[in-house]
This record gives structure tokens, C-alpha cells and sequence, in this order.
């Protein structure tokens, strides 16, 4: 079957549906379009002709169907208000934001698609030039980075956000060494299953423990694509993961996250923001997804401010754009005279239900961040750009380190950025190509240093 031709097919319904949605809520009209995304997974993921079902789409399929569909289907018409919902937000739109979601998504679905022309670059397992060294290099800026990170206080920090004692937004020295360990770490999941199999365990265990003590303060980002990283490339650089194990790690790590933030909560006062999902209880298997649920509210809430207000543009995301530039929130902020909110992709919900400086958010949806910058066609052109990106990364893996970074990095963030703004984490991007170039430039150097001598 030609996939391309198919995903045509369901972009052109998509299309259709956005300019017939019905106004107000349907279940029949959100659960035809739950169907639909449903049939064009089956068809894609069948049909691709990947070397393994775990990759990019794959999480980003999950994470997307969870966070814009099952609200509108399974929770809405019987429990409206759980979790964040409970906050203020025309359901008036949910129709036409279900439908805006689909249409998206189908546009992803053709952006990610492989063309003819790429067969011969079908990856099997990637063949540029990697050593051990280099390997070690980014192991050595690992152990600094998180030492450092420690030792400023980083651990503490964040730990006391999770237990409700803390300010999300409050930024110290660690932060920037946080940032810094977690590109690295990512670098080294990246790169581990392309050194010996006597070697991996060793550098693995140090993987596990950086894990566990990240895990322990309640944050669960950092783990998430740690995990993400690991699965693909596993399942590209070894062999193929089957099916029922792919299932359970799924179900099972969704379960253990849903636990952490439970126990995470258990001891906080009355009336704090985090007690909505710890009081909850597990009346649906969806509920251990709450996470990702609770940002269909953000859908809801973007598209109803771009209907009455005129378009961000770049306007809304200008923190995005320049956050790989240490500084340069503080900077915008002072220069712009504006509330940091309103020049930073994903923090409108909160401000808009909150105001100016929130001590936690109610996060955002990607969806929604590219409707109240560009509309319609923000929303077509950036879903159909993003699986472009992944697709040709994917496919210029084989033969390029550089690509191979990227779509890595990308694969880390693929269960986070239906839930995120439309430029989700340039920082991470840039700095880890950045750290590549330096550490294969300086191996380079020394590899040719030593030939002369």
C-alpha cells in the first residue's frame, strides 16, 4: 500500500472535518476522529517498512491520541471535571479543537512518511566513525556535570518543587549545570550501543543511578527520555523489540510514573494543585495517563484565545528561540518590558487562568501553541515540518552523526511534545550538537596528532 497516497486521503478528511465540525460538543463527532486516528496508526505502522515498530511516531502516536482524544471521548461526558479540569474553560470549542488535533496529526503522519527516494537510505545499524574515546569523553563530562549539579544544590532544588515547597521557576547555578548533565546524558544513551558489549553494562549501571536519584526527587522528564533514547536505539543498533514486551514496558512504566506522583503528593497540606492527582482515584485504566490528559484542557483554552485574539506569531515563543543562549530570558524580559508569559512558548494557559508569575503551571499543547501563532496553516505547516525533520533524520542517521544526534534528541522528547510548545526545547538541540562537534573535533585532532607522529 502506498502510505503517502493513504495519508493524503486521511489529511484531505481531516480537512474537511475542520470546516464541517459542529459547533459545541459531540461525542459521536470526537469519537469518529478518535476512530479515525486510531485506523491511520494501524495503516501506517503496519505498512512502514522500519526496521522496528519503536521509534519517533511510535511514542509520539501514544502521547498524542492520549493527551487530545480520550478527554473528549471517555472522560467528558461522565467526569468533566477531573483533575485541572475543574478550572474555567469553554467546552464550546472541543469540537472544533478535537478536530484541529486530528487535522495536525494527519499532517505530521504525511511530513513523517518516506518517500520513494530515501529506500537507499534505509538504515540498518549506523556506520560513521565512533570510538570508545569519544564514548569516555562524554562519560568524563557526565560525572562533572552531575557532580556539579549536586553540589549546588540541584538535587535539593528540585525536590523541594515536587513536594510543593518550591518555585518551578526560580533559577540558580545548578540549573544551568542540569541542563548541561542532561544533554550529556542523553550524548551517552545515544552513543551506548554503539561501544562493545563487554562495556555497556558498566557504563549502563551508571545510567541506572543517574536515573534512580533523578527519579527520587519526583521529576520525571529526565527519565522519560532517558528511556525513550534507550528503547530506539536498542531496537536500531541491536534487534528489533517484540511487540508484547514493547506493550508492557509501556503500561508499566506509565504505572510506576502514575505512583511517583501519588507518593510524591501524600504529604502535602490541602488546597495545593498537586493534590488533584493524588486524591483521585484509579477509576479508569486512562488515569494512570492523567499527565498527558490534563493538557487537552490547554487545547481547549489556546484555541478559544486564538478565536478572540489576534496571532502571536513568533511573538509568543521568543524565550524558545534564544533559549541556547544563557541569559537571554532575563534579558528579553527586561528589554521587552512584558511578563515573561507572554514571550514563552506553553506558559499562556497558566497565565491566562493564574496571571504573572505562578509558582506552577498548568503546562500547554502543542496543537494549540501553533493555532494562536499562525492558525490553520500554523497548525499544518509546523506538524507537517516536524515529521519532515524526523523523517529525514531518521534516514540520514545511517551516515551522518550529526542527523543521528538529532533524531535522538527528537526521540526524547517525542512522548513530551504533544504536551509542549510547537519549538519544544531548542537548548537541548543546539547544545548537543554543539557538545558533539567538540568532542569528535577534539578525537579528530588527536587521532590525526598522533598519525604525524
Amino acid at each position: 500500500m502506498n502510505l503517502i497516497i493513504t495519508n493524503i486521503f486521511f489529511s484531505i478528511i481531516s480537512i474537511i472535518l475542520v470546516f464541517t465540525t459542529p459547533s459545541g460538543y459531540s461525542y459521536n463527532f470526537c469519537t469518529s476522529i478518535g476512530i479515525l486516528f486510531v485506523l491511520q496508526n494501524i495503516l501506517y505502522f503496519y505498512f512502514d517498512d522500519k526496521k522496528s515498530l519503536v521509534c519517533f511516531e511510535f511514542f509520539f502516536a501514544i502521547s498524542f491520541g492520549i493527551t487530545n482524544f480520550v478527554y473528549p471521548i471517555f472522560y467528558f461526558p461522565t467526569n468533566p471535571h477531573v483533575a485541572f479540569f475543574s478550572f474555567p474553560f469553554n467546552t464550546a470549542v472541543i469540537n472544533k479543537a478535537t478536530a484541529l488535533a486530528y487535522l495536525g496529526y494527519t499532517f505530521f503522519l504525511l511530513g513523517v512518511t518516506k518517500m520513494i527516494h530515501l529506500n537507499r537510505y534505509k538504515p540498518q545499524k549506523p556506520d560513521f566513525r565512533f570510538n570508545l574515546t569519544i564514548f569516555e569523553i562524554f562519560f568524563l563530562i557526565t560525572l562533572i556535570t552531575f557532580g556539579l549539579y549536586m553540589y549546588f544544590g540541584g538535587l535539593d532544588a528540585i525536590r523541594s518543587v515536587y513536594s510543593g515547597h518550591g518555585d518551578i521557576r526560580k533559577v540558580g547555578v545548578y540549573s544551568y549545570f542540569n541542563n548541561l548533565f542532561t544533554v550529556v546524558c542523553f550524548l551517552l544513551a545515544i552513543f551506548l550501543f554503539k561501544i562493545d558489549k563487554s562495556k555497556r553494562i558498566f557504563y549502563l549501571s551508571f545510567v541506572a543511578v543517574f536515573s534512580f536519584l533523578i527519579l527520587s526527587t519526583g521529576s520525571r522528564g529526565y527519565v522519560l527520555g532517558l528511556g525513550s533514547i534507550l528503547m530506539v536505539s536498542y531496537a536500531n543498533n541491536i534487534k528489533k523489540i517484540p511487540f508484547y514486551k514493547i506493550v508492557t514496558i509501556v503500561f508499566t512504566g506509565a504505572f510506576v510514573l502514575f505512583v511517583i506522583v501519588n507518593v510524591r503528593n501524600k504529604n502535602l497540606s490541602d488546597g495545593t494543585w498537586l493534590t488533584f492527582l493524588s486524591k483521585m482515584k484509579l477509576s479508569s485504566t486512562f488515569d494512570i495517563f492523567m499527565d498527558l490528559i490534563i493538557n487537552n484542557r490547554n487545547l481547549y483554552v489556546l484555541i478559544d484565545y486564538g478565536d478572540k485574539n489576534q496571532f502571536t506569531f513568533f511573538s509568543g515563543m521568543l524565550v524558545d528561540i534564544f533559549s541556547p543562549i544563557p541569559g537571554m530570558t532575563g534579558f528579553l524580559v527586561r528589554t521587552l518590558n512584558v511578563p515573561v508569559e507572554l514571550i514563552t512558548g506553553g506558559a499562556l494557559p497558566t497565565y491566562l487562568q493564574f496571571g504573572h508569575d505562578s509558582s506552577f503551571g498548568l503546562g500547554t499543547n502543542m496543537i494549540g501553541e501553533a493555532y494562536i501563532s499562525f492558525g490553520i496553516m500554523g497548525i499544518i505547516l509546523f506538524c507537517y515540518l516536524i515529521g519532515h525533520i524526523i523523517k529525514i533524520t531518521y534516514y540520514a542517521s545511517r551516515y551522518n552523526v550529526y542527523a543521528y544526534v538529532i533524531y535522538y534528541i527528537l526521540v526524547s522528547h517525542a512522548v513530551f511534545y504533544p504536551r509542549a510548545p510547537i519549538l519544544y526545547n531548542p537548548r537541548s538541540l543546539i547544545w548537543s550538537l554543539l557538545l558533539t562537534y567538540a568532542v569528535f573535533s577534539i578525537t579528530k585532532y588527536q587521532e590525526k596528532k598522533e598519525l604525524q607522529d
